[in-house]
């Protein structure tokens, strides 16, 4: 639907309809990059056709900090990830330390889909001993793809029980799932 106000918006400015097969003759279909299709959207389609998914991964780092995915959702502008983080330390961490694209979905092509991370939290910090609930949010769609890692603090620790930045590579149940 988001095409085809462009388009709508060009045609009823001006176009020329001699130069316009379908402006002749009102029984001509529009073109059809103009006609919306089921689970697709800017020519790509979604992972599951934008069904949310549930999921059931943990990862825990040895900082003391759980990290569990509970969800995955494809939309048409973003890929939504339901999180639960459990700050076992006696001190807070960021999972979004330098708020510079430390922090994504890279597909099997190799293309990434960074995080966009909440306004009221840019370094999505979860205070000692709390817990976090909601979704992190990356910019673009997932498309159907077969496998996919969710990377956060690219480049920090992964294994450092002292850090306050711990780093998470998990790759991302895709496969299996209904199409």
């Amino acid at each position: 639907m988001l095409l085809s106000l462009p388009i709508l918006l060009v045609a009823g400015c001006g176009s020329d309809p001699a130069s316009d097969p379908s402006a002749s003759n009102p029984d001509t279909p529009a073109p059809a990059a103009a006609q919306p299709q089921p689970g697709r959207t800017n020519g790509g389609s979604l992972w599951q056709g934008g069904e949310q998914q549930s999921i059931d991964l943990q990862s825990a780092h040895p900082n003391g900090v759980v990290l569990q995915l509970t969800s995955i959702q494809s939309r048409q502008m973003e890929t939504a990830i339901g999180i639960r983080v459990l700050n076992g330390r006696d001190r807070a961490i960021e999972l979004n330390r330098f708020n510079n694209r430390n922090g994504y979905i890279v597909l099997d092509s190799g293309e990434r889909l960074y995080l966009s991370p909440p306004a009221n939290n840019t370094k999505v910090s979860i205070p000692a001993g709390q817990t976090f609930e909601g979704e992190l949010v990356f910019l673009g769609r997932l498309p159907p793809v077969q496998s996919a890692v969710l990377i956060l603090n690219e480049n920090a620790s992964a294994d450092n029980e002292h850090t306050s930045t711990p780093g998470f590579r998990i790759d991302l149940p895709l496969t299996g799932a209904v199409s």
